[in-house]
């Protein structure tokens, strides 16, 4: 993208310098990414109501700029057809570089890693990911690595709107020709303020519910393990979230393995996941969930994906339907 007319421009309008110097420096120090998914949909419903559709997914927009080696910010924007409004998704700036830096702002807070090779998100990151305005520090030394944030949050104890949320991550990681693993370890305050558990809180909720997780992603040559964990590590209130007639203690599980060749000089990778909850009712979340995928380069950035996923309710005994739903998606994506 030429950047030198529009900083020209903007310059004649008084925002910034015209100094020759200052739009060179910025413009190699500015990149623009961004990613376009389009889908083809077709769900079932454990009412039994079969849905087709071709669905803009996702769209991701990614501006990053470098002024100081020791300061640079990002900006994010998203779109989700019939889930998320064209937003800023992140807006965060960063001080410092490694070992140790400083970063603040808009940002998913790492608890969790939601690693996955399937279309749909893993049923980790619907019940945990959370989206913050948050200070976090980063480190790194040698094969370690990891964070502290405070934030915040939406759920507030004894009606105090003040920063008391917090949490933490350590992973060691290793990247080499034949073999590369990445563990870690997460923990958050409070559960309760996941994009996904808050939804269904009342507005009154007052007691946070401390929460930790860890996953472990390998590859070795082709083949590649993702697993992770996370739970709740007490139960909510009874009158606030609840399961089976007991305070929930939402849990959440991901297990995939997947194969990458490459057929007619093309990547391709073929995954089976599976995946599970407990205590997530609440949140429409499935008991169990069987799923794989496959994709493919079809051209540079841009893939083909397919995956078909079979998700088995609650029973009915816990408040579910006890019944099965199957899904196919197909999926072209370009990234740029």
């Amino acid at each position: 993208m030429k950047l030198k007319p529009i900083i020209s421009a903007v310059s004649i309008l008084g925002f910034i310098s015209p100094n020759i110097s200052v739009a060179k420096e910025f413009t190699t120090s500015v990149s623009i990414s961004g990613l376009v998914q389009v889908e083809a949909q077709f769900n079932q419903d454990y009412d039994g109501t079969d849905t087709s559709d071709f669905v803009v997914d996702e769209v991701d927009l990614v501006i990053e700029a470098k002024v100081h080696k020791f300061a640079k910010a990002k900006i994010g924007f998203i779109y989700e057809e019939d889930g998320t409004p064209l937003e800023i998704d992140e807006a965060f700036l960063t001080l410092g570089n490694a070992p140790l830096n400083l970063t603040v702002g808009q940002m998913y807070v790492p608890f969790g890693d939601f690693s996955s090779h399937m279309i749909s998100d893993p049923l980790t990151l619907e019940l945990a990911e959370a989206r913050e305005k948050a200070a976090q520090v980063n480190f790194e030394a040698g094969l370690v690595n990891g964070s502290v944030y405070i934030f915040n949050g939406t759920t507030q104890e004894d009606a105090q709107d003040k920063i008391d949320h917090y949490g933490a991550n350590i992973g060691f990681s290793r990247d080499s020709e034949n073999i590369s693993y990445d563990l870690g370890l997460h923990y958050i305050s409070d559960l309760g303020d996941s994009d996904g558990v808050t939804d269904v809180l009342p507005d009154d909720f007052t007691n946070y519910i401390d929460a930790i997780g860890t996953h472990i992603n390998l590859n070795i040559g082709a083949i590649s393990l993702y697993a992770e964990y996370l739970t709740a590590l007490d139960r909510f209130n009874v009158n606030q979230l609840s399961f089976n007639g007991k305070g929930a203690k939402p849990q959440a599980w991901n297990v995939e393995l997947g194969y990458s060749f490459k057929m007619a000089a093309k990547d391709m990778t073929i995954a089976l996941g599976y995946q599970g909850t407990e205590d997530a009712l609440a949140m429409g979340l499935p008991e169990t969930r069987y799923l794989v995928a496959g994709s493919m380069e079809i051209y540079d950035n841009t893939t083909l994906s397919i995956e078909y996923n079979h998700s088995e309710d609650y029973k009915q005994s816990e408040a579910g339907t006890d019944k099965e739903v199957d899904n196919f998606t197909f999926q072209i994506a370009v990234a740029f």
